[in-house]
């Protein structure tokens, strides 16, 4: 099966598949038939039809694109569970590690048959709250980070951070289920690693990359499992090729 709305980016290491999804082309009635009740559910809840459009579109390919990794048939055939923060996983492929994110109308699906992944995407925009959300998230290391970033550039600077840090709390498993003020994304003398230091989730050390898909489109993705080589990050040119 061809999913027409998917396109393969170049993986950010060996094992990892990372596909970018076009959420602005509303998806086929065969593919919406894929979903399960609870996601037709969460789609109707949706106020705005585009939101709706985008989730639907998101998970339709998603479902697709995991039946083809995991080998589980018709799309609609998956089933899925979740741990205690919500992160999703395949109850008859938990071997199959995946993870989801979308902004504006694009997906990130990142698909590792090794260990846990994590992925974020982020559409850059003005933010007028950069600093309270920094206070409220980042570490002292991050923090100046952003206060060395040119004032035009603070925004992206902000951005790339907070992938960084919800793609690794993803690969984790807790999301901000734990205080991100705790891991750290931002050690000058190691760009693609990061580590957490949690009372409940111990010290965990994570490898990640990050980059832009586009001008205007951030990204990181992050694993739990070591790496025997650096992890691979992209152009915007080598991802549209």
């Amino acid at each position: 099966m061809t999913v027409t709305s998917a396109q393969r980016l170049p993986d950010p290491w060996d094992g990892c598949a990372l596909w970018r999804i076009d959420l602005g082309v509303a998806p086929a009635p065969a593919d919406l038939a894929s979903l399960d009740a609870q996601e037709r559910a969460r789609a109707a809840r949706f106020v705005f039809e585009d939101d709706r459009r985008r989730y639907q579109a998101a998970h339709a390919a998603m479902r697709a694109l995991l039946a083809q990794a995991a080998g589980l048939g018709a799309p609609s055939a998956l089933r899925f569970v979740h741990n205690p923060f919500g992160k999703p996983a395949l109850a008859d492929a938990p071997g199959c590690h995946f993870s989801l994110s979308h902004s504006g109308d694009a997906a990130l699906l990142a698909i590792d048959a090794s260990a846990p992944v994590g992925v974020d995407v982020e559409v850059e925009r003005a933010m007028d709250d950069i600093d309270a959300m920094a206070q409220a998230h980042f570490t002292d290391a991050e923090r100046d980070l952003l206060l060395n970033a040119a004032r035009d550039a603070r925004a992206g600077a902000f951005l790339r951070t907070w992938t960084r840090k919800e793609a690794c709390l993803k690969a984790i498993g807790t999301g901000l289920g734990v205080d991100p003020r705790r891991l750290e994304t931002a050690r000058a003398d190691a760009p693609g690693e990061a580590w957490l230091d949690d009372g409940t989730q111990g010290a965990r050390h994570l490898h990640l990359c990050s980059g832009r898909l586009a001008p205007d489109l951030l990204y990181s993705v992050a694993s739990t499992r070591p790496l025997r080589t650096a992890a691979r990050a992209f152009a915007p040119a080598e991802a549209f090729a």
